[in-house]
């Protein structure tokens, strides 16, 4: 019985898959940079055997250099290359590494938010009101709602 890792390697050789290869042969390149540079790049893509990254303009011309000589050390480094690590990056042809600017910031999302961040608000109000609405299903509501603020109100006090 074959695992799901087994299938992907399997697949991810044929020529019409080579995309994924491509996608994991950057991610394991991407990888070598330092965090602190890491996480201005944008994102990166190989196009006919030359290597572009995208990076924003937070970084300078010393960390651009930077990015270019880690990456190309890799890439020429046969030790490294055929190293199990970067067995993606085997069948690739990089031949030149190329750093572009990209001067809109670069968008963050917040995916995931623990329950420990869940806030909660003490009721402050104490449910005194006047409640004229003429509408008897919405005034009925409104007298629920009351209700339920005058009870916490004085279970809290």
């Amino acid at each position: 019985m074959k695992t799901t890792q087994d299938i992907l390697s399997s697949i991810q050789h044929k020529p019409q898959f080579k995309k994924i290869l491509h996608h994991k042969c950057i991610n394991k390149l991407l990888s070598t940079i330092l965090p602190a540079l890491r996480r201005n790049i944008k994102h990166g893509y190989i196009n006919k055997n030359i290597f572009y990254i995208i990076i924003t303009a937070a970084l300078n011309k010393y960390d651009k250099d930077n990015i270019i000589k880690t990456i190309k050390g890799v890439l020429n480094s046969p030790m490294i290359l055929k190293s199990e690590h970067f067995i993606e990056c085997d069948d690739m042809n990089i031949e030149d590494v190329i750093v572009y600017v990209d001067h809109k910031p670069k968008l963050s999302t917040d995916l995931h938010m623990t329950s420990a961040h869940k806030i909660h608000y003490v009721e402050r109000a104490s449910g005194d009101i006047q409640i004229a609405i003429k509408d008897e299903k919405l005034h009925a509501l409104a007298q629920e709602i009351q209700d339920i603020i005058k009870k916490e109100s004085n279970e809290s006090s």
